[in-house]
């Protein structure tokens, strides 16, 4: 078959760069046979049909009228002429060897056959540079393969994913914004707050002498409480934002699981005492040395003993204990709060579950800010339940963890 005498072996409205011989020479020795005719009329598809070297032998009218040009023009010349892949792609490209290798990747790709995708650019006689995809098969015929290609336009597909990841980036500002607001708001809350304890303390202790009337001591715990409990509120908010938006740092340090129960016991004690709740811990100091971010972990323990305090019975206990998972090397701990509350309907622990797990809406409350930090360390949180029989919740997390989030 004669090579086309209008647009030749790197030819092509839209620049594509020089050509390496070597490619030259491999198109002319695979054009010795025309193909027969495939009927690519009948496909809905922009079709054509290539030799091995790359040579158009057949195109279906839809190809041609996708790159506006005559399908008489189209055949004899090279795909590469019309079709561009990876560096080549650059119509603005001026070095040869990235042209070469655009069209290297091209053929290769083409010559796979495999009816995979394959995006490339295709070069239109009005210069546009319009992307593509093409799905390919070897087809053989009189001794002589051949590639039938199939090309769609995806000019829509690829404008939609640029949308999609400029959404995205304004997306991603803006928790970093929120992010940056509610730190800042954190700070000029506490300064205030800390006041606030701070003086009720004075006068609930009546540090500087008797308040007079007995009730003024009763209204300075009040406010005390109050300021902790807003304090925390503020605290959960933080934490929420900043697990949302991945933006929450580990700082991985060496600590004492026991040592770090007795801290949580001994700020939920006060709590505890009001409602004659028993609080029991299994865990020896020194029997359970992690390497983790215990301030953070320390805070998700407490919101779980909080709420076995807080939905606790009158006179109840809560009961914490942990032990090394073998299976894994002693890597993981299972840590468990128990406590003898009234326990969840089975309809109400599995919609608790759900907003755990992430099936459900995001919620911001003690124990999906605990599940959350769990999972981005490598760890998760269950629980069990039961009318009556209390409720049970194990927080599963690494013994040794690098400081370093989990997507």
């Amino acid at each position: 078959m004669p090579s086309n005498p209008v647009m030749q072996h790197g030819q092509r409205v839209a620049q594509i760069g020089r050509l390496s011989t070597t490619l030259e020479e491999s198109s002319a020795a695979n054009e010795t046979a025309m193909a027969p005719g495939l009927g690519l009329e009948i496909s809905p598809d922009a079709m054509f049909c290539l030799t091995t070297g790359g040579i158009v032998c057949e195109v279906n009218d839809r190809a041609a009228n996708l790159l506006g040009y005559h399908a008489q023009l189209m055949s004899g010349a090279h795909v590469g002429a019309f079709i561009s892949r990876g560096a080549e792609a650059d119509s603005n490209s001026a070095d040869a060897g990235s042209a070469d290798s655009g069209l290297g990747d091209l053929l290769q790709a083409l010559l796979a056959g495999d009816g995979r995708a394959i995006e490339a650019t295709a070069h239109t006689l009005s210069g546009q540079n319009l992307p593509i995809e093409i799905t390919t098969l070897r087809h053989r015929q009189n001794g002589q393969d051949y590639l039938v290609c199939a090309m769609r336009d995806i000019s829509h597909r690829k404008q939609h994913e640029h949308v999609l990841a400029e959404a995205k980036e304004i997306a991603e500002r803006a928790n970093v914004a929120k992010l940056e607001f509610l730190s800042q708001l954190s700070h000029e809350l506490r300064t205030p707050l800390a006041a606030i304890i701070g003086f009720g303390e004075v006068m609930r202790d009546e540090m500087f002498g008797p308040l007079g009337v007995r009730l003024y001591q009763t209204y300075a715990a009040d406010i005390c409480q109050s300021g902790r409990q807003l304090t925390d509120v503020v605290e959960r908010i933080i934490d929420v934002a900043r697990l949302e938006g991945r933006m929450a740092t580990a700082h991985a340090r060496t600590a004492d699981l026991g040592e770090m129960i007795e801290l949580v016991i001994e700020r939920a004690a006060p709590e505890a005492t009001k409602q004659n709740v028993r609080l029991h811990n299994n865990i020896r100091r020194g029997s359970m040395p992690v390497i983790l971010d215990d301030e953070a972990l320390a805070k998700m323990i407490g919101h779980v003993v909080d709420n076995a305090v807080t939905y606790n019975r009158f006179g109840g206990k809560v009961e914490i204990a942990a032990a090394a998972d073998q299976s894994k090397d002693g890597n993981l701990i299972h840590l468990t709060v128990t406590d003898t509350g009234p326990g969840m309907l089975p309809d109400k622990l599995a919609e608790l579950r759900r907003s755990i797990d992430g099936t459900k809406a995001e919620a911001s409350g003690g124990l999906e800010v605990c599940a959350a930090f769990l999972h981005l360390i490598g760890g998760k949180l269950d629980i069990c339940s039961a009318p009556n029989l209390g409720t049970t919740v194990t927080l599963t997390f690494p013994r040794r963890c690098d400081g370093r989030w989990r997507p």
